[in-house]
C-alpha cells in the first residue's frame, strides 16, 4: 500500500505527516506499507518549512528533505491520498480520473471521522506549529492503528 500525504507546499503539514506514519509504521513493525508526501503548489524545490522542523525536533522526529510538487504520475502510484484541505483534494482531483477520486480523504476524517480541516502553521507562532503538529501526530497514530487492524 502507497500512502501520499498532500498539503500546499510540502513545506509542514503533509511532510510532518509523512516523518510521523513512518516512524510509527517502522515501530509498529508493520510491512508493505509506503509512505511519501507532495504539495499542491509548484514552487521549486525548497528546505521544509524552518518552524515545523523545529517543531518536530522538539517532538523527536527528523524532518529534513526538500519540498516536491505534485504530478500526475506521483498521485496514481497511491492507493490513498490524504489531505489536510478541501481545496488540496480540489487541486488532486484536476490529476486524476473520476474513478480515482475515491482514494482522496481528508486528514480529519480518516483519523478522527470528522470534516474539519488541519490549520496550516507556515509563518505563524511557535504556539501554532506545535497544536497543528500535535494534531498531526495524533491523527497519524490514528492512522497506523487502522492500518495495524486491517
Amino acid at each position: 500500500m502507497k500512502i501520499c500525504f498532500i498539503c500546499t507546499g510540502n513545506a509542514c503539514r503533509s511532510p510532518f505527516a509523512e516523518c510521523v506514519t513512518r516512524r510509527l509504521i517502522n515501530d509498529e513493525g508493520i510491512a508493505g506499507i509506503e509512505v511519501y508526501s507532495l504539495g499542491t503548489l509548484d514552487w521549486g524545490k525548497n528546505p521544509r518549512d524552518e518552524g515545523m522542523r523545529r517543531t518536530a525536533e522538539e517532538l523527536g522526529y527528523e524532518l529534513s528533505g526538500e519540498t516536491t510538487y505534485m504530478t500526475h504520475e506521483a498521485l496514481m502510484q497511491a492507493d490513498r491520498i490524504i489531505v489536510f484541505e478541501n481545496v488540496h483534494r480540489d487541486e488532486v482531483t484536476r490529476y486524476l480520473a473520476y474513478p480515482r477520486w475515491e482514494r482522496i480523504i481528508l486528514f480529519d476524517k480518516i483519523a478522527f471521522g470528522k470534516d474539519t480541516e488541519v490549520e496550516d502553521p507556515h509563518l505563524q507562532s511557535a504556539a501554532t506549529y506545535m497544536n497543528v503538529a500535535r494534531h498531526i501526530e495524533s491523527g497519524c497514530k490514528a492512522i497506523v492503528e487502522q492500518l495495524r487492524n486491517t
